[in-house]
């Protein structure tokens, strides 16, 4: 399953990025940004000052654990 991301950067800065998930906003580093989506991303990202991804959605978390 997957999740949309909304990525822009953040006012101000030249190297900061607002990642926007369903599960809220986070800042990243550009470096961290092109580790892992690739320099194609970070193409459109400087053409467009936004894009719109797709990544694999993370587990929901459970309240029981494994001991």
């Amino acid at each position: 399953m997957t999740e949309p991301l909304h990525v822009r950067w953040k006012p101000g800065t030249l190297d900061t990025l607002l990642v926007t998930s369903p599960h809220g906003t986070l800042e990243w580093h550009i470096l961290i940004f092109e580790r892992v989506f690739g320099r194609a991303a970070m193409d459109v990202l400087y053409l467009r000052g936004n894009v719109k991804l797709q990544r694999e959605a993370l587990p929901e978390a459970t309240g029981s654990s494994a001991a």
